[in-house]
């Protein structure tokens, strides 16, 4: 375990950290918000873009960083990322916007107990929310924070979802077209993210890449059920608030690991986190030291993060995956989940135009009247 005081000694030394650019997807509550306002709280003229869909919840918080920090900026972008073109959409405009990026943090989440629902580019919303569109985020945004890195700057990708909450799945149908159980979409989720980070790192050495399980946090995800369901989530909470990590501490840890030195990206591994290392972030002092990756290897730039901070992953579970080599195939079903994505897109603009072209031919319609 990391202890919290070696964490706030870290977070201390925030003011190293300077015109950090950061991109809070999902950041309208709970996780997102808590870990902007230690980015507010803690470092130099900082500037966030939160992407979502609460307007008054944003504004809020937007209002409280800017008291915390009036030499900071944060923008609202009000955006449902359950498609893939919406992803797509608002990277276009980031990437114009930031040429560097030094922070990707993903916690949108979608919870519901209802089956497999397909939006219209063919995948479940709650595996489009939690996996397909947050790894879209990474892809588009990529020159962004490989820029980052190339000017000697933190670049890093944290997706808060359920490290170490391994659990079975199925290689031949990971996006669970055919055998959909509430169950399975969590496993396969959480299964996807832990590869899919060993390969980004792979692929681009000069991020560092997590996957983190932040405890059980009171969120406001619990708001998307309904009826008995809700509240007796709202019930658990109340009899687990010993049991639950506090936000705030949340928020302190999760800034922890996208600043600190012992989380290094893969170009720098077998370096120093003290002060003498060349990895950008806060250094490190005693007893901290850098952490073992998702593939047990210091400084390997992937790290699957329990709620503590330390090295998460169920080996039992992650093991015998590996022995299938299930990354590459994670990284190929994905690239070709995009694909469907981009083609189904596509097609649905040509019946768009095709529309326009027909509503604006020049020919008087009848009332009522629409194209075939």
């Amino acid at each position: 375990m990391v202890s919290s005081e070696s964490v706030r000694a870290s977070n201390a030394q925030g003011h190293l950290i300077h015109d950090y650019v950061g991109i809070f997807v999902g950041g309208t509550g709970g996780i997102g918000e808590s870990t902007a306002r230690e980015l507010f709280k803690l470092t130099i003229r900082p500037r966030i873009y939160m992407i979502g869909r609460r307007e008054a919840e944003a504004n809020r918080i937007i209002s409280e960083l800017l008291e915390i920090n009036p030499e900071g900026k944060a923008t609202f972008i009000q955006k449902d990322i359950s498609t893939i073109r919406n992803v797509d959409a608002v990277c276009a405009d980031l990437r114009v916007k930031e040429p560097l990026i030094n922070g990707l943090f993903l916690t949108a989440g979608y919870m519901t107990l209802k089956g497999r629902s397909e939006t219209d580019e063919g995948l479940d919303k709650k595996m489009a929310v939690n996996y397909y569109s947050r790894m879209r985020f990474v892809v588009d945004l990529m020159p962004n924070l490989t820029a980052a890195s190339d000017a000697g700057q933190l670049s890093r990708v944290n997706s808060v979802l359920a490290a170490g909450s391994e659990g079975d799945v199925n290689p031949d149908d990971l996006d669970l077209r055919h055998n959909f159980t509430l169950h399975g979409a969590l496993a396969h989720c959480t299964v996807m993210t832990d590869f899919i980070m060993e390969e980004f790192a792979k692929r681009y050495p000069g991020t560092t890449f997590m996957h983190s399980y932040p405890g059980t946090v009171k969120t406001g995800i619990a708001n998307q059920l309904n009826g008995p369901i809700r509240l007796a989530v709202k019930v658990m909470y109340a009899v687990m608030t010993p049991w639950i990590l506090n936000v705030q501490e949340s928020g302190e840890r999760h800034f922890f690991q996208l600043t600190s030195k012992v989380y290094p990206a893969r170009k720098w591994q077998g370096t120093s986190c003290r002060a003498d290392g060349d990895a950008p972030g806060i250094p490190a002092e005693a007893p901290l030291d850098v952490m073992e990756g998702s593939n047990d290897v210091k400084g390997s730039g992937a790290y699957l993060l329990d709620w503590d901070s330390k090295p998460a992953g169920d080996e039992r579970v992650l093991g015998k995956y590996r022995q299938i080599d299930l990354g590459p195939r994670v990284w190929e079903h994905t690239m070709a989940m995009f694909a469907q994505a981009e083609a189904k897109a596509q097609t649905a603009g040509s019946k768009r135009a095709a529309l326009e072209q027909a509503d604006g031919d020049g020919r008087s319609n009848p009332i009522g009247w629409r194209p075939a």
